[in-house]
């Protein structure tokens, strides 16, 4: 049983049609078996190598008949991802291994295409099940028997749900059970012998059609679901010694559900992730694919298969008794980077994990003499009234959804009926079982709907999954009226939110087909709402309540030329119809804006469907739509997000979900609104959390409408910048904080203070503008500074027990403020030091980016005479005229506009260097009148110009008076800051030989002082290795030079670098200042 690591495949597809409005830009490269992303802005690349990578971007062509060929060598067509992949599972299946194949990325980056495919280009499980039966016919002859069964599952929110027997267990699904010798298997799950390729197809047409009839009536997203194809072969033969053998292998073909699910579900209160994951499944999955590459590492790592159903289901094909494959889908654009590049990782992950797979083939003899062993047992168990042997206890482990385990005479009856069972079949031969499959299959309803739907006029439904759309006909046969509404009285049955008792009313007169709506139902028709009667045209798109997609089929009026409207063109010809979007509007935006209207508008029919079961159940809640920027997430890197403002109108009280959250809740709040279809009745025990930790914890009942006063609120963000910082100088502002809807929520007072090595703030003395290049003064030196977070005022009254948290850009460390309670103009008190080396990456934040502090609060619930329960739901989304998608989308912006407030912050930094800058030239002025026309050290003319307070330039000169007679080596006072090895020391002589010196010398040097300081100030500078200019520069000096002296006016200065280091340098006269 030799180890073999699970093989990763990577496929790309073309652009689809959101990508090509977003204009997105192809980041995704291949280069034999390695796939190369580069990151859109900084064009970084990711380079990950697996056994196999698929162009299937561009390089093709299309067929005749619809097949999409490779037209260059590149491409990668389905035909030839089968014969690598789907080849390779059969050849595995026939030796009698295990075999799975899984797929996995993000919704819409084309995991179904590959798994299933659509209309001639067939995916590999239709190929696998025809190449099984193409195979089977040649080994007849040679006296094998070829059995084949076909099984079909659906894992949604945890339930498992048999998709050949739809009525079966709708609300509980399957229970998932353990055998020690299979693992973890779905009980009564409905396994189909088939005979035949076509008996497959019907299959999985049957499969495909009840899972889109699930998701239609239970308005699930199917990308949040998982299908589990299940294709089990048996290859019964006589060995050499005449004795009967069987060798099985199970063929799992799994779609996973859409990968950014598994995404964390963002920063929200103190930013930590929240306990409940948005798919578990898919999480779970994650954490057994990391367990088991640490195992395959040589780590001894705990695999949580038990987390979740689909890691139980798939135990066997990751860890266990199977040779696996797995395909990653990926998006080729730039917008769906962080989605793909969490793909390749994911898949980089799994190639590390190894199986061992051992071939399945057994006597036939001994497969029966088990099962009498076992059904022996459980007679045993079943007579023992209860009193169980352990032993046999560990044996039939009931294992259900929540992990609990328990031993009943039901269980292990049901098991001993399957065992029954399974030795009748063994003893059956294949033409017998056949034929009895065959008698009780009879002509599906499904099949004669599909038939008569070739001619018939009929509504053809549209699914988000291209794979599922046209599996629903609901036909329109005969003239007269046809009523549409819920199951009963209707001659149309539509189930689901928002459907009406008596939705609408289709008549056919003369095979012209017109429909209304009625009681004020929700019927749309090509995107608008149906005000009045209308007649029926071949294509025509209608959506009944919230989400039920339909298109009218005229087969007489049909062409080859015909549009096939997907779910994405029906969901933007409502949002054109909205005003949501335009091609003006569009012109104007951004290419991230466009990507997040785009995922603004997938999100609303969600949104409608909880808007639709708060009227239906009276929640008192209303659900919109709102874009929200890095910069009000307080993330310096990031794109706008789509987030879902949640608002409970009675109480007042207002939060906002991340995507995620609020589908994860959505899935809930869907079957909360089915029960209550069901049965009349709210089950407010429907949902179970945990509550507490370990052996305290319990089980509590939650509603998922409701989220807790005590949940913290983001209240908005305040931001500063930090543009002073560089240049040593302070920043304190009163900075605005803007909520999430772009609205001032209120101020607070922020400082960022430099400080000095030992964390103190830095003085005016110590913080003089010494710093004139912070590229050159600061790079790769350490500079210290301290936050400080004063006094605030929150607007609105509902928040209290407020805080601040921020995160130093590039920096892990999320920082928080105490909370303040009871107050609504809460003071922080808080203060930080900081100390960073000075990179080139820091300081272009530094000098062009802002710090964000983000404030939460939790809100006050209201006393109960302050609770509005007058009015109810459906009164209330009437009186605000919530009835369009455009009532329920924000205004798509950056919320933080971070370019104002750097103007502003440019701005104080200018001012502030302007008042020293006059200052600097008032003291140099009165130095050169105390001068008297004389000489003047240049050590006074520096610590004059850095002398930043009234105290400091009164002592340089006093000091001066008393010493400007001594000779000029003793004339030298203490420089001010001169321990900084980044001071320039100047030595300025008046040239003695120089005749144009005369009563205005004095006036003179200040205006050559005052020429210095402004280029001091302004930085105007040249790099020079001990005193000597090179090449143009030193032209350019010589041309200042001459201007200076045909000027007159200004006496030739002599200017002596008086280190050999490399000094900031200026040309004046006959030199230069350093």
């Amino acid at each position: 049983m030799a180890e073999e690591n699970l093989k990763v495949a990577v496929r790309v597809r073309p652009f689809n049609q959101r990508e090509k409005d977003a204009k997105s830009k192809l980041i995704v490269s291949m280069a034999g078996n390695q796939t190369i992303i580069s990151h859109p802005q900084t064009k970084e690349e990711k380079k990950y190598a697996y056994d196999y990578s698929y162009w299937s971007h561009d390089s093709f062509k299309t067929e005749s008949n619809g097949y999409f060929s490779a037209d260059n060598p590149k491409y990668a067509d389905q035909k030839r991802v089968f014969n690598d992949l789907g080849l390779g599972v059969l050849k595995n299946a026939w030796e009698g291994f295990n075999a799975s194949l899984f797929a996995y990325g993000q919704t819409g980056s084309g995991k179904s295409y590959s798994v299933v495919g659509y209309g001639p280009n067939k995916g590999i499980v239709p190929m696998v099940c025809e190449d099984i039966f193409n195979k089977a016919e040649p080994l007849k002859s040679s006296g094998k028997t070829i059995e084949v069964t076909f099984s079909m599952l659906e894992i949604y929110s945890e339930v498992v749900r048999d998709l050949l027997n739809p009525s079966g267990n709708r609300k509980s699904g399957l229970t998932i059970r353990e055998d020690p010798k299979i693992g973890f298997f779905p009980q009564g799950l409905t396994k189909k012998l088939v005979g035949t390729y076509p008996d497959i197809t019907k299959l999985m047409d049957e499969g495909t059609a009840n899972r889109t009839i699930a998701a239609t009536n239970m308005n699930a997203t199917s990308s949040r679901a998982h299908t589990i194809v299940t294709v089990n072969l048996v290859q019964k033969y006589k060995n050499e010694a005449g004795k009967e053998m069987a060798k099985s292998s199970m063929i799992n073909l799994v779609d996973l559900a859409g990968s950014e699910r598994a995404d964390a579900t963002g920063a929200t209160g103190d930013r930590l992730k929240e306990g409940a994951a948005i798919n578990l499944s898919l999480t779970s999955l994650g954490n057994v694919i990391s367990a088991l590459a640490d195992n395959s590492a040589g780590k001894n790592v705990k695999v949580p298969y038990r987390d979740s159903v689909l890691t139980k289901l798939l135990m066997n094909a990751l860890g266990g008794n199977s040779k696996t494959i797995m395909i990653a889908a990926i998006s080729p654009a730039d917008i769906n980077y962080d989605e793909s590049v969490s793909t390749l990782r994911y898949a980089d992950r799994a190639k590390q994990i190894k199986t061992k797979a051992i071939v399945n083939e057994d006597p036939t003899e001994k497969l029966i003499k088990d099962l009498r062993e076992e059904n022996a047992k459980l007679k045993k168990m079943l007579e023992s009234g209860g009193k169980i042997d352990p032993a046999l206890l560990q044996q039939f482990t009931n294992t259900n959804q929540g992990g609990d385990q328990k031993v009943n005479d039901d269980v292990l009856q049901k098991q001993l009926e399957e065992n029954e069972k399974a030795m009748k079949e063994m003893q059956q031969s294949y033409e017998e079982k056949l034929a009895q499959a065959k008698a009780t299959a009879g002509i599906s309803d499904r099949a004669v709907i599909m038939e008569k739907a070739k001619k018939t006029p009929h509504l053809s439904n549209i699914n988000m999954d291209p794979s599922l759309s046209g599996t629903i006909k609901l036909l329109l046969e005969g003239e007269g009226k046809k009523t549409i509404g819920l199951p009963g009285n209707s001659d149309i049955s539509l189930n689901g939110i928002g459907i009406l008792n008596e939705h609408g009313i289709i008549t056919n007169t003369a095979n012209k087909f017109t429909i209304e709506r009625l009681n004020d139902s929700k019927i749309l028709r090509n995107g608008k709402l149906l005000s009045s009667p209308a007649e029926l045209v071949h294509l025509d798109r209608l959506v009944f309540g919230a989400s039920q997609y339909y298109m009218f089929i005229d087969p007489s009026k049909a062409t080859p030329k015909d549009i096939n409207y997907t779910f994405e063109m029906a969901q933007d010809e409502i949002a054109k119809a909205s005003g949501l979007i335009s091609s003006d509007k569009q012109a104007n935006m951004s290419q991230e804006q466009i990507q997040c209207q785009a995922e603004l508008i997938d999100l609303l029919p969600a949104i409608e469907e909880a808007n639709a079961i708060s009227i239906a159940l009276d929640k008192k809640t209303v659900f919109s739509a709102l874009p929200v920027s890095a910069s009000a997430r307080g993330e310096y890197d990031g794109k706008i997000k789509a987030y879902v403002c949640v608002k409970n109108f009675s109480t007042g009280l207002e939060w906002l979900w991340n995507k995620n959250k609020f589908l994860d809740r959505k899935a809930d709040m869907t079957e909360l609104y089915m029960d209550f279809m069901d049965d009349g009745v709210i089950n407010k025990d429907k949902f179970k959390t945990k509550n507490g930790q370990g052996s305290n914890a319990v089980q509590v009942s939650y509603d998922p409408f409701y989220e807790s006063p005590d949940t913290p609120t983001q209240i908005g963000t305040a931001m500063v910048f930090g543009k002073t910082l560089p240049y040593l100088l302070p920043n304190k502002t009163e900075a605005k904080i803007l909520d999430l809807k772009s609205k001032e929520a209120g101020i607070i007072n922020i400082e960022v203070v430099p400080c000095g090595a030992n964390g103190k703030p830095l003085n005016e003395k110590e913080a003089a503008p010494v710093i004139t290049d912070p590229k050159i003064d600061l790079l790769n030196k350490p500079l210290s500074f301290m936050i400080k977070i004063g006094a605030s005022k929150i607007n609105n009254p509902i928040y209290e027990d407020i805080y601040c948290v921020f995160q130093m850009y590039k920096d892990n460390i999320i920082h928080k403020t105490d909370t303040i309670k009871g107050t609504s103009t809460p003071d922080f008190k808080f203060s930080k030091n900081f100390t960073f080396e000075v990179t080139q990456e820091m300081l272009d934040f530094l000098l062009n980016q802002c710090l964000y502090i983000q404030i939460f609060g939790e809100q006050k619930h209201p006393k109960p005479e302050q609770i509005n329960n007058k009015i109810t739901t459906k009164e209330f989304f009437e009186r605000e005229k919530i009835d369009s998608q455009k009532n329920l989308i924000g205004k798509i912006s950056t919320t933080v506009d971070p370019e104002t407030e750097k103007l502003r912050e440019e701005l104080k930094l200018s001012k502030i260097q302007q008042s020293r800058l006059e200052q600097s030239i008032a003291n140099v002025n009165k130095l050169i009148q105390l001068s008297g026309g004389s000489s003047i050290g240049s050590i006074y003319v520096q610590s004059i110009i850095l002398a930043t307070n009234e105290q400091e330039v009164n002592r340089i000169l006093s000091d001066y008076v008393k010493n400007k007679d001594k000779p000029q080596a003793q004339n030298v006072p203490a420089p001010v800051n001169n321990n900084n090895p980044n001071n320039p020391t100047f030595v300025i002589h008046l040239d003695k030989n120089n005749k144009r010196r005369d009563e205005n010398s004095a006036l003179s040097l200040l205006f050559v002082v005052i020429f210095f300081i402004i280029a001091f100030f302004g930085c105007v500078t040249a790099d020079v290795e001990g005193g000597v200019v090179g090449g143009r520069r030193r032209r350019e000096l010589r041309e200042q030079k001459r201007e200076v002296l045909s000027s007159n006016v200004i006496p030739e200065l002599d200017v002596i670098p008086q280190t050999n280091t490399s000094k900031r340098c200026m040309a004046m006269g006959k030199g230069i200042f350093c």
